[in-house]
């Protein structure tokens, strides 16, 4: 069943786990983890330890883009959904194309008439990030017939939706996977684990179906609450729900998140509530998790490359407006740079967040000829 999403959380484009544990029940949580369980989740999590996953676009685009192309982006005011489209701005001009924004607001109908504006536009593909297709479905339907290409980050729509999902459905439940393996690669005992969601994403669903599955699978005896958080908390009232959530359920070893946007400003409430030793395993980090991270105030973060993620989308409408097919991990909806981050890994700026390769645009120049 799929989530209803107004913005993404950041999102990247929105999840952690950690290392010490705030209480823990006597029977279920003390029990071992199985050595071959802790092997296969190891064998899970290593290749993204230390270093990332591989570089996604290796093809060449064989055309140019007409001169005047407009590519739209639909902005809903969330912040990553905002990072993301500052950081396509440097890919389109390096494209040699427009990308300009359509303002949305967080309701339904805002996001309606934002996307009946953009069908009436006509430009030459658009670009969604985590806004719930099922909030626009008549303009995607539109967008569809008129032959524009519809590029959607972080949504889990179907395949006969007509859109290209380039960090789609199967992204997300590899998300979900990741943090179990590493819950279960780093805890010698059972674990208590809660995965903090949000109803309003559209990959959350995903993001829940694997980590769910992951851990059953590698730690019969780890058990796993999923409790949901409304997107408009995030940012002021979620600490305090998060923390009160902790107390109701003293036995909670680790915090799981859908994404760790929602984390800003967790680690004080923690601390003043004595749960600072709390596991946190994070994914899609914004600069204040990094930082967070750096200062050892989380055990680890899913990094997602964003900056990596926004030039696939304009490489991908731009393969689309020419009419070259994506490559197949762009339509399998797995073209997703990530790694994992341990503060040891924070020797950048964090201000700057997570960038796996410094050198994408000189990447992208190279595939586009420029």
């Amino acid at each position: 069943m799929r989530t209803r999403m107004l913005a993404l959380g950041s999102a990247a484009l929105l999840t952690t786990f950690a290392l010490a544990g705030c209480g823990g029940t006597e029977d279920q949580a003390s029990a071992a983890i199985p050595a071959d369980a802790k092997q296969k989740a190891q064998a899970l999590i290593e290749p993204l330890t230390g270093k990332p996953s591989e570089f996604p676009i290796t093809e060449k685009l064989t055309s140019p883009v007409p001169a005047g192309t407009r590519i739209a982006y639909v902005d809903n005011g969330n912040a990553l959904v905002s990072l993301i489209y500052k950081l396509m701005q440097p890919a389109a001009q390096k494209l040699g194309a427009e990308l300009y924004a359509v303002r949305a607001g967080t309701s339904a109908s805002g996001v309606q008439s934002a996307f009946s504006t953009v069908v009436q536009q006509r430009p030459a593909a658009v670009i969604n990030t985590a806004i719930d297709p099922a909030l626009w479905e008549n303009q995607r339907k539109q967008l569809v017939a008129a032959g524009i290409p519809v590029i959607s980050l972080g949504t889990v729509a179907g395949a006969d939706s007509g859109l290209v999902q380039p960090n789609g459905e199967a992204a997300f439940e590899k998300q979900g996977r990741l943090q179990a393996a590493y819950l279960v690669a780093t805890n010698d005992k059972a674990v208590e684990a809660v995965l903090y969601v949000h109803n309003e994403l559209a990959y959350g669903s995903a993001v829940k179906r694997g980590f769910e599955e992951e851990l059953k699978e590698l730690c019969p005896d780890c058990e796993a609450r999923v409790v949901q958080i409304p997107i408009t908390e995030v940012g002021n009232k979620a600490p305090e729900r998060i923390v009160s959530d902790l107390r109701a359920n003293p036995g909670t070893d680790a915090i799981a998140f859908q994404s760790s946007a929602v984390a800003t400003g967790l680690p004080a409430r923690l601390k003043v509530a004595g749960l600072e030793k709390t596991q946190i395993v994070g994914a899609n980090p914004l600069p204040t998790n990094l930082q967070y991270l750096k200062d050892k105030q989380a055990t680890v973060e899913l990094g997602a490359d964003l900056n990596t993620l926004a030039w696939t989308a304009v490489d991908t409408a731009a393969r689309l407006i020419t009419k070259q097919q994506p490559q197949q991990n762009v339509l399998d909806g797995e073209a997703l740079v990530q790694q994992f981050l341990r503060p040891e890994d924070i020797s950048f700026d964090p201000a700057r967040g997570f960038s796996a390769y410094p050198d994408v645009a000189d990447r992208f120049a190279a595939l586009w000829g420029k």
